[in-house]
């Protein structure tokens, strides 16, 4: 094949580009085509092709095949290879190729070995590609598009590695840093903030280390000055230890210049990032022995040196501070907004920075116009932290006395600027529409730079009712207002008082009517401020804590403040209204009204009484206050007469919480609404329903759900509604109830309504929104009395509902609301009012699950707990059920339902209650049994399938009829016994008359029980074994109820051992079959009660053959990874649990069985014990092998589950342990790991593995006593681990204090279950544990003093850790005080002495009851 046809075929275009690029790869890699030219045809016809490809996609793979080909060197030309790189970068540049696939072939293409050399030559074309590469990058992650093999973070780091060793490698690094100046540093620079990762300014950095640039001045200024950010941060950490460069960098970032103050704000931002000290030297002349590479860096400082006088170095702390000033000075009103992020920045690195010039500063800021939300939102973030400053500095009665001293030297000298509210807007608009306009020049990367800095307090959106909404550009009280509040309230008394005091003399002043400090034009904002600042001091003031202490000083400031305000009333009154005046007067008297109501309510009992007469309104006369009312009617806003009313408000408080016996005097109307939750028990019902009726509009769900009588009228309040819709509904029960009553509503009227029989299809509107509202109450958490009034009241809402074309769900929701209000609290007097059982068969007919449920419950919480009239209503039931059974012969479905859940209900109560219940119980059990005998009446024997749905229907009851037949059966013969044994005394002795008619009495009485009484007949046990043998299911409750009375009286109902065995082992191959089935059996409820009753009938060999088994089922299983195979580890440790419960006792041997097991006949029962043990031992240790690690989330379950096996083999009093198997349970405790056990798992799994820990040794403590007396190592060693456990719990977190309230008082909880098994130890293991007790007490002491955070810094756990230090104290002889002293710290032993004293005090037994 010649070059010119391969050049033919490659220009074929009737073949797909991309096969075309496949034929060049195999022609490339092909031996047969020995031709040199062919790589140099192959690269130029894709460098002139590939622009030419537009209509058909790209060969991405075919591409990245090739540049990971190898080609011998010099065959391909330097104008080739730079051809193919340009038209891949061509490409790449335009916008709709750029993604994934192209981002991913371009580091390809920089790591072709052949084009190597082209790319090392051209340092334009290298930077221009990886310029491309970040760009493409870019616009992908701006689409969110995701990268095949890894990160973007990931993907682009190796990228800069590699651009940073090509400069280390590079021969001519002037010409790389000059290119990549000019193309690369761009588009890298706003990657890296597109991705927003931390991690890559630090890459950032060392490419810039490894081209050697500079921070300099000329470089800047062609860079954007996103751009040039980035870069000073990069310059700042490679110099961070670099005292002489970083000064350099301070003073060229503070030249003045437009751009210093950005640059200036954002090298602030990276010292305090990098955490650089501010004491390096800024203008240090340059050392003789700088290297070359320095010179040029220093150039530009040394000629500045050269022309300034010599002067002592300045450190960089204050240089800076200098330059603040200045640039405050310079650009205060220019750019007011670059200044206020400069000033922020300053305080959060260093709040002494602003020091000297904060004052200065701070009145140029507050007096200079915003014009846009940006400038307000900065500059409250400004006034938050410096008032955040003087509070951590205690400067605060200084900063207010100096800030209002500036101000009131400016204000004297320059007029406050008072823009036009329409200009205000325009500059506004104006100011939206120039960052809208610099968006394009990289605002957004600005806004992104500095997003991170600001404060949330700040950000906060301003109140609507907020007095001083004029000074939201000079004093805002949503940020500044709030910062100064929270500063007040940290104060001591004196400062405070201070403060109250300055704030006053200087609103003195400008309130006189000669005042000349002031232009006549600012003298409204200086008082609006003034008072502002009073409002905000007097709603933070903490003084009513202080009053014992400073009562004289509290009443001479309150009787200041009535003077004042008093003279500020009286300066409104003599001049034009002023709108923002007179509401910043009505802001300071409320406030000023409440401190002063506050001091009187709280005053101390039987402390001196107070001087001064409460005053509130009275420092002006009424005269006075009619004018300031009548002002505010005719000329004020509504926020004005709001605050008026609010003062009107306040002074109908005082006089009712300022009576004598004030808890029992009543609450006027006025004061009804303004009541918070805590005082709704003091309304009455009309004032409550007053309240509800002001509020029916606003959200009444905050205030009124916390008073019964309030949810009561609410709900009744919205049904009336409703009702009053449903008027037009001749018929409706609702439109009969007057819901707005003011008395309560009688409920034998509301019982008369629903009784009512006359029922008719009803026209109703949609009752969802009414239902959704009810559903929103707690009704279910009121008292029985009222929420037995609202079951009524919803009852007959479910009865007009029902009777209308409502939808289903919704009468169904209501229905559930009746069932809320009768399942939770006392029992509801539900069947004194519906004594007969048909009357709610009628109303709510059991046609669904719904109403199903409602008679479960009924007979739940009202029948089983006895609630008022229970006993007519069941005498109801059985009559109604007796006359359906005589009438049809049987019972429906729906009547045998109800027959079998009062069955099980009645037979339920246990104690003195169900022998009371007895008596209601019998008549339903004599129904069930007719029932029955009628269902098994024939006499030819049928199938046993045939009865099958019947037994099914019937099985809930039947255990309980088979157990009061044969209860009454032996009581029969018990009275024939007694019956007996009189008539042979009457015969010995010659009754008397009246004695002869009271024994025929007794006989008639005895005959007619004996003929009631069910015969245990051949029929009857034929019935019982057929309900047995249809019931062979072990998750069903009643079969294995009906078992277990069967097995209880297998003698009376002749069952034999094979049918026992028979029913047994098919309910042992059911729970096998589920198991192998990879079925979840530790979630059923009767698998407990089911697993005792086999094992409890199976001899002690089956027991031993069941466990080995297991045990070689648990060690062929692998470690858990899939969900199946969790299942099956948690079945095994489920039957474990069980297993370890049932009993093994020696009178169980297999001479019951007839078939023979298979063991060694010489086995006896210590052998079987001992089998036992081993066999527990075993399935024990290859269960903890196979536990997952901590970190897995099905751990804990896992491990919960074999604690809790080991603790039911404890605790089990017919299995004797062995001093092997104990050894495993202590093992298994120690191997969970507690104490470390935190940094794998969670919080939850920490606490019940730390609870499963204590409680197993609890029980072994107590029961096995005597075993654990020779294991005082394994002790101590589980003890270390739980005081560590506690002691140490998150001890690597940064502050001791960041611990949540819940995870504090789970701790203090497992405290005290640690103090629980110390205590048990000194109570049965004095004795064993006495020689490790000191070194179990020095590792205590040691965890509280020598643990860097421990949680014995809170009181609730520490309480519980001493508690068990007492104990150990109590163990230990009294001669290993030196030692513990010689072995501890001198911390630990003060702590140990302390501990000592408190012991001997208050714990040591004297000897004394």
């Amino acid at each position: 094949l010649p070059p010119a046809e391969l050049r033919s075929w490659l220009l074929e275009k009737s073949k797909p580009y991309a096969a075309r690029v496949e034929f060049a790869i195999r022609v490339w890699q092909s031996v047969e085509f020995p031709y040199p030219d062919k790589y140099d045809i192959i690269v130029r016809w894709l460098g002139e092709s590939l622009p030419k490809c537009k209509k058909e996609p790209l060969p991405m793979q075919q591409l990245k095949d090739l540049f990971a080909l190898r080609g011998q060197p010099r065959l391909v030309g330097q104008e080739s290879k730079s051809l193919l790189i340009r038209a891949l970068l061509s490409l790449v540049s335009r916008d709709e190729e750029a993604n994934v696939a192209v981002l991913e072939l371009l580091p390809s293409l920089l790591d072709c070995e052949l084009l190597q050399d082209a790319l090392r030559a051209d340092y334009e074309l290298l930077c221009e590609c990886y310029a491309s590469l970040f760009r493409c990058h870019q616009q992908c992650v701006e689409q969110k598009k995701q990268l095949t093999t890894s990160s973007h973070v990931e993907f682009i780091v190796p990228v800069i590695k590699q651009l940073a060793q090509i400069a280390l490698r590079s021969q001519k690094l002037p010409e790389l840093r000059e290119c990549y100046n000019a193309r690369t540093v761009r588009p890298l620079v706003e990657l890296l903030l597109t991705l927003e990762s931390d991690s890559l300014v630090e890459e950032l950095a060392e490419l810039e280390k490894q081209l050697k640039n500079t921070y300099k001045e000329n470089r800047n200024t062609s860079q954007p000055l996103h751009v040039t950010l980035l870069l000073l941060e990069a310059a700042v950490f490679n110099n961070r230890y670099e005292p002489l460069h970083l000064g350099g960098i301070v003073r060229a970032v503070f030249s003045k210049n437009e751009t210093s103050l950005p640059l200036a704000a954002y090298l602030l931002m990276s010292l305090r990032k990098y955490d650089i000290s501010l004491q390096f030297n800024v203008n240090r002349q340059r050392k003789k022995n700088q290297s070359k590479a320095d010179c040029e860096e220093s150039k530009e400082l040394e000629e500045a040196e050269n022309t300034e006088i010599k002067v002592k170095a300045l450190s960089a702390f204050d240089f800076i501070a200098e330059n603040l000033l200045q640039l405050a000075r310079q650009h205060s009103k220019s750019n007011l907004k670059e200044l206020l992020v400069l000033l922020c920045s300053a305080l959060r690195l260093n709040p002494l920075l602003l020091d000297q010039s904060v004052y200065q500063i701070t009145v140029w800021l507050l007096t200079a116009h915003k014009e846009t939300a940006e400038e307000e939102r900065l500059y409250s973030e400004y006034l938050v932290l410096l008032l955040d400053m003087f509070r951590r500095l205690s400067r605060a009665e200084r900063f207010v006395l100096n800030l209002l001293k500036s101000l009131k030297e400016w204000l004297s000298v320059y007029q406050l600027p008072n823009p036009i509210h329409g200009e205000a807007k325009k500059r506004r608009i104006e100011g939206s529409e120039s960052v809208k306009a610099k968006d394009a020049d990289g605002h957004d990367y600005l806004r992104q730079i500095f997003a991170g800095a600001s404060s949330a307090v700040a950000a906060t959106a301003p109140s609507s009712n907020d007095a001083f909404k004029q000074l939201a550009q000079t004093w805002p009280s949503h940020s500044a207002g709030v910062a100064f509040t929270r500063l007040v309230s940290h104060l001591m008394t004196k400062p405070s008082l201070v403060i109250w005091r300055t704030l006053l003399h200087s609103f003195v002043e400008l309130l006189q009517e000669e005042q000349q400090q002031t232009l006549p034009g600012n003298l409204d904002f200086a008082r609006e401020l003034h008072a502002a600042l009073l409002c905000q001091y007097l709603s933070g003031t903490r003084l009513a804590e202080q009053l014992h202490l400073h009562q004289t000083e509290i009443e001479q400031q309150l009787q200041h403040t009535a003077q004042v305000l008093e003279q500020f009333g009286r300066r409104l009154l003599s001049q034009e209204h002023n709108r923002r005046l007179m509401n910043a007067f009505l802001e300071c008297t409320e406030r000023a009204s409440g401190l002063e109501l506050l001091l009187a309510y709280y005053w101390p009992d039987g402390h001196t009484a107070r001087q001064r007469k409460l005053q509130l309104r009275r420092f002006l006369p009424p005269a006075e206050w009619t004018l300031i009312q009548q002002r505010v009617h005719n000329f004020g806003k509504s926020s004005c007469r709001q605050r008026l009313q609010r003062l009107e408000l306040q002074l109908a408080e005082s006089g009712w919480l300022l009576q004598e016996d004030q808890r029992n005097a009543s609450c006027s109307d006025v004061l009804a609404e303004t009541l918070g939750p805590q005082q709704l028990f003091r309304l009455t019902r009309s004032q409550k329903q007053l309240r509800l009726r002001i509020r029916a509009d606003q959200d009444w769900e905050e205030d009124n759900l916390e008073d019964a009588e309030c949810v009561e009228l609410l709900t009744l309040q919205l049904i009336g509604k409703y009702a009053k819709t449903a008027k037009k509904a001749k018929g409706s029960l609702l439109s009969k109830i007057s819901l707005e009553e003011k008395e309560q509503l009688e409920e034998a009227v509301l019982i008369g309504f629903i009784k009512d029989k006359t029922q008719r299809q009803l026209q109703l509107p949609c009752a969802r929104l009414l239902v959704e509202s009810l559903q929103r109450l707690p009704l279910a958490q009121l008292p029985c009395s009222i929420r037995f009034r609202l079951w009524l009241v919803i009852f007959a809402l479910y009865r007009d509902l029902s009777c209308s074309d409502q939808e289903q769900e919704v009468v169904q929701w209501v229905l559930e609301l009746l069932i809320d209000l009768m399942h939770f609290g006392l029992p509801l007097p539900i069947c004194s009012y519906f004594g007969q059982l048909s009357d709610l068969l009628e109303i709510i007919p059991t046609t669904s699950a719904a109403s199903w449920s409602f008679y479960e419950t009924l007979f739940a919480r009202c029948i089983r707990r006895q609630s008022a009239g229970y006993e007519p209503f069941l005498a109801s039931c059985t009559e109604y059920l007796r006359t359906e059974l005589a009438a049809n012969g049987k019972l429906q479905a729906e009547q045998c339902r109800l027959l079998l859940l009062a069955i099980e209900t009645l037979s339920s109560v246990t104690g003195v209650q169900g022998r009371k219940m007895q008596r209601q119980l019998q008549p339903l059990v004599e129904i069930y049994g007719n029932m029955v005998s009628h269902k098994f009446r024939s006499k030819k024997r049928k199938e046993a399938a045939v009865y099958k749905e019947f037994v099914d229907d019937t099985l809930a009851g039947y255990a309980t009829y088979v157990s009061s037949c044969i209860n009454s059966l032996a009581r029969q013969e018990r009275a024939n016994e007694q019956g007996d044994k009189k008539h042979m005394v009457a015969e010995e002795e010659p009754p008397a008359g009246k004695r002869n008619k009271e024994t025929k009495a007794e006989k008639e009485q005895d005959q007619q029980a004996i003929a009631t009484v069910q015969p245990i007949d051949d029929n009857f046990r034929r019935i019982c074994k057929i309900y047995i043998g249809h019931s062979l299911n072990y998750r069903n409750a009643h079969a294995i109820r009906l078992l277990n009375v069967a097995l209880a009286h297998r003698q009376v109902l002749h069952l034999d051992p094979d049918e026992i065995e028979f029913v047994l082992s098919s309910y042992w191959r059911q729970l096998n079959a589920d198991i192998e089935a990879g079925g979840d059996i530790s979630c059923l409820e009767c698998l407990e009660p089911a697993i005792r009753l086999i094992i409890g009938y199976k001899t002690n060999e089956d027991f031993l053959l069941i466990l080995r088994h297991l045990s070689s089922q648990v060690e062929q299983m692998p470690r858990p990874e899939t969900p199946v195979q969790h299942t099956v580890l948690r079945n095994v440790l489920t039957l474990l649990a069980l297993f370890a419960k049932c009993s093994l006792s020696s009178v169980k041997a297999a001479v019951s069985r007839q078939t023979p097991i298979h063991l060694p006949e010489t086995l006896c029962i210590p052998s079987l014990f001992q089998m036992l043990n081993e066999h527990f031992e075993l399935i024990s240790v290859s269960v903890a092998l196979r536990l997952p690690e901590p970190k897995d989330a099905a751990y804990r379950d896992h491990a919960l589950r074999l604690l809790e096996a080991q603790r039911n083999l404890a605790g089990n009093r017919t299995v004797s342990l062995t001093g092997e198997t104990l050894d495993c349970l202590l093992g298994a405790m120690l191997d969970v790991d507690i104490k470390h056990l935190m940094g794998r798992a969670t919080w939850q799994d920490f606490v019940d593995l730390y609870g499963a820990i204590t409680e197993n040794l609890l029980v072994l403590l107590k029961q096995h006593g005597n075993l654990m007396a020779d294991r005082a190592a394994q002790l101590s060693a589980l003890c270390q681990d739980l005081v560590q456990g506690i002691v140490g719990y998150r001890a690597e977190r940064k502050q001791a204090q960041d611990l949540s309230e819940t995870e504090l008082d789970g701790l203090a909880e497992l405290g005290l279950k640690l103090a629980t098994v110390m205590a048990t130890v000194a109570g049965t293991q004095a004795l064993a544990v006495k020689r490790v007790a000191p070194f179990l007490l020095i590792f205590t002491i040691r965890q509280m003093v020598a643990t860097e955070r421990p949680t014995t810094l809170f009181e609730k756990v520490k309480v519980h850790i001493v508690s068990v230090c007492h104990e150990l104290i109590g163990i230990c002889d009294h001669r290993v005080g030196h030692f513990i002293l010689r072995s501890s710290s001198e911390a630990g032993a003060r702590l140990y002495e302390g501990l000592v004293k408190e012991h001997d005090k208050y714990h040591k037994f004297r000897g004394k009851v």
